[in-house]
């Protein structure tokens, strides 16, 4: 099983207020901003909720910073809920940047100091702010919501960025591990802009100038990695900036030095674009300029989302190789039909992702780029699980909403899903993935604490597991895997200490061996089951649990006041096919109720899940 480098410590999301200590410019190009206050410390926020105090352990920690809108009265704001935030995101006026902490000390001053810098460039929101704020003033931040440490068990690690990564970087330099060895490579505007960092010993930094070149508009950092030597032994690389620039770095680090996707980190930090700008104040029309990732997002839905699902798994964006291309050499790279591929791309053409030359030659519009993000193609992939547990639960929803029995293309749909074994390795491996996002924070939880013996089942049970016997050095953790997922559960969890795999399921109303456990723990489970199988499984969790022991439920709740169109389509999607779906937690305390269970504790843990700890009486 690939596990992460930088094991992801996640807790929860917070929002404060806070006020400006001091502003000044690290370098012609890149300003700091100073931010304390009392609200950096644990508090009760103003609805009651409680505010986790600051948390930032890692140098690419990230937040939000909330600015206040140019015809709004007042900044607009989320506001705190119980271990996630409210957005407002139906505000017109709501307006906020994404920014790394450069510096967070929790001794300075009366309440700590948290450091932000902000590249001087463009006529966007952040930098007006950046530039124009006085000290005290009031800001909003809200985050961080997790951190990595340092990568893990490798040899040396390839670090490089333009100056956006540049706050990450120099915090990375300060806090690098002793001993760890690293090549850092910095691009920035011009050589006035050079900063005096930290080098630790075994780290080689090199920085590039563009000599004034715009930003995100030449392949100088690419350059800089190719020509670098490149050591022996195990690498983690880490690269950030500019989005379009490093699609080939990525391409190179995965195709040509090849490298597991576990040993790459390659993140867009910002996306040049073409900016409206208003003509009575020179500073950027929020109004008139194109959010392209939002326009993108609308284009993946419906129609133009299949002929968009259709390139990504014939592969459209790594036949163009970054070119200009005929549909003669598409169909070649490709391996498609001409006529069908040259419709395609007339199609594509005319919603925007494709553009033609003069010389009746094709290649991706900026927007079309998109498709070059290999996260995005692995969700649009045709033959990849994504994309097909979407075919099946559209092809299921009719019924579903209707009440009636299943129809023939549904019934092929979810066939397919679930018998194909390649699929389902997919499937499997992506949940074990993305349990990794809410497992260390579970094993810390006051639900686990004093077990010895745990039987997990559900999504990700073996990252579960993982994380909760790394966590506690007595507790032995069972999986319990469906018969037909058993054999990759047992590969999953073939180098866990402590861990057991063994073949059954909750809701089959049969006896499962619990191995002793003294709590059986649900992992996102429920939600892929109907009201009447998911009280059998907790029935049956009950059943093989001592007077004493504990049902434990991890989910994420349904909670109206905060819940967005994609919570809405997920639950949709998950009835669909499974005849379960999110539930608010009234709809679980039923379901407690209804397999004859006690009321349960109910406590947050991660980003807002919620564990559900009920004792077996």
């Amino acid at each position: 099983m690939a596990r992460s480098l930088r094991p992801l410590d996640v807790y929860p999301i917070t929002v404060r207020e806070l006020e400006v200590l001091r502003v000044a410019d690290v370098t012609s190009g890149m300003r700091r901003v100073t931010l304390g206050g009392e609200q950096l410390r644990a508090h009760i926020a103003a609805n009651g909720f409680p505010v986790n105090a600051f948390r930032s352990d890692a140098f690419d920690d990230e937040g939000k910073l909330i600015l206040h809108h140019p015809e709004a009265p007042e900044p607009v704001a989320p506001t705190q809920a119980d271990g996630v935030l409210n957005w407002p995101r139906a505000h017109p006026h709501l307006l906020f940047r994404t920014y790394t902490v450069r510096r967070w000390d929790p001794t300075a001053g009366e309440h700590g100091e948290v450091d932000l810098d902000f590249v001087r460039h463009g006529v966007g929101p952040a930098t007006r702010w950046a530039y124009r704020v006085q000290p005290g003033e009031r800001v909003h931040w809200a985050g961080p919501k997790s951190s990595a440490p340092h990568p893990q068990g490798v040899d040396w690690t390839l670090v490089a960025g333009d100056e956006t990564a540049l706050p990450a970087i120099g915090r990375w330099l300060e806090e690098w591990p002793a001993g760890a060895r690293g090549q850092v490579f910095i691009e920035v505007a011009d050589k006035e802009h050079v900063q005096e960092l930290v080098v630790p010993r075994g780290v080689e930094v090199t920085w590039f100038s563009r000599d004034g070149a715009e930003a995100g508009t030449t392949s100088t950092l690419f350059d800089a990695i190719r020509a670098a030597d490149w050591w022996e032994g195990k690498v983690f690389a880490w690269v950030a900036g500019e989005t379009l620039t490093l699609v080939p770095i990525r391409r190179w680090l995965r195709r040509e030095k090849g490298l597991p996707k576990e040993q790459v980190e390659v993140t867009g930090y910002w996306r040049r674009q073409e900016v409206a700008v208003d003509d009575a104040t020179g500073e950027q029309d929020l109004e008139a300029t194109e959010d392209r990732g939002e326009q993108f997002h609308e284009l993946s839905e419906l129609l133009p989302g299949v002929a968009l699902r259709v390139a990504a798994t014939v592969g459209l964006a790594g036949a163009f190789d970054g070119g200009a291309r005929t549909i003669t050499e598409l169909a070649e790279a490709s391996g498609a039909d001409r006529a069908g591929l040259g419709k395609l791309v007339r199609y594509l053409e005319a919603i925007g992702i494709i553009e033609r030359d003069e010389d009746e030659r094709h290649r991706l519009t900026d927007l079309g780029r998109e498709l070059e993000d290999d996260h995005v193609e692995e969700h649009l992939d045709l033959e990849g699980h994504d994309a097909l547990a979407e075919i099946a639960g559209l092809a299921s929803l009719l019924d579903a909403v209707r009440g009636t029995g299943t129809s023939e293309v549904a019934a092929a749909a979810r066939s397919r899903l679930h018998r194909d074994p390649a699929l389902r390795r997919a499937r499997l491996e992506d949940e074990a993935e993305v349990a990794g996002y809410v497992a260390g924070a579970l094993a810390q939880s006051p639900a686990i604490a004093g077990l010895e013996r745990v039987l997990v089942t559900g999504q990700g049970a073996s990252t579960v597991a993982h994380a909760l016997t790394s966590a506690h050095v007595r507790l032995q953790a069972r999986i319990l895997a469906a018969p037909e997922e058993a054999e990759v559960h047992r590969e999953l969890a073939r180098t866990l200490e402590r861990t057991d795999v063994v073949e059954g399921r909750l809701e089959a109303e049969d006896r499962i061996e619990a191995g002793g456990a003294e709590a059986v723990l649900l992992v996102e489970h429920l939600a892929r089951l109907g009201d009447d199988a998911a009280t059998e499984a907790l029935r049956t969790a009950a059943g093989a649990l001592p007077a004493g022991g504990r049902v434990l439920v991890l989910t994420e709740l349904l909670e109206p006041e905060l819940a967005h169109e994609h919570d809405y389509e997920q639950d949709l999607l998950d009835f669909a096919l499974h005849g379960g779906g999110m539930r608010t937690h009234e709809e679980n305390l039923a379901l407690f109720a209804q397999a004859g269970l006690p009321v349960p504790e109910r406590s947050t843990v991660g980003w807002g899940l919620t564990v559900y700890r009920a004792a077996v009486r």
